[in-house]
Formats: structure tokens, C-alpha cells, sequence
């Protein structure tokens, strides 16, 4: 599976039926795995109540891509 960028992990996620509600790659959506750009590098991060959590930084969007699928197949609440 082709993962490299966001726009591939979206496309990839509705594939598997991934609810679109679980994450968001173009903005902080409320209690949702999140990833964006930043000055050190990619983020992902779970966002809830106006704060981030579980913030991990990677120095590629691949690499950020491909561990936000990793947690959303693993959480079963991504499927509801």
C-alpha cells in the first residue's frame, strides 16, 4: 500500500473503511488523530478538547504517514 503522503494515507484509509471522523490531514479536528508540518517536522498527534496529546515528531511525511495508518488499523474505534 502506497503511503507516502497524506493525500495516499486518505485515499488508503477510505479504502480499508477508516470513518473519515478518526483523523484529519489538512486540520486539528476535535478528538481525532491528527498530522501537520511544523518547523521540526512532521506531527501526529491526537487532538481533543482544544489540546493535543501523543504528539510524535518525524522528519518525513512518509514516515508520519505511515505511523498514523499503523494506529488507526490498530484502534478499532477508527471502524465504527
Amino acid at each position: 500500500m502506497d503511503i507516502t503522503n497524506r493525500m495516499k494515507l486518505v485515499k488508503s484509509l477510505q479504502i480499508i473503511g477508516v470513518r473519515p471522523g478518526a483523523y484529519s490531514v489538512t486540520s486539528y479536528e476535535d478528538m481525532a488523530l491528527c498530522i501537520d508540518k511544523t518547523e521540526n517536522g512532521w506531527e501526529v498527534f491526537y487532538f481533543e478538547r482544544g489540546g493535543k496529546t501523543f504528539s510524535k515528531i518525524f522528519p518525513s511525511e512518509q514516515d508520519a504517514c505511515m505511523y498514523m495508518y499503523s494506529e488507526l488499523i490498530r484502534d478499532r474505534t477508527s471502524f465504527m
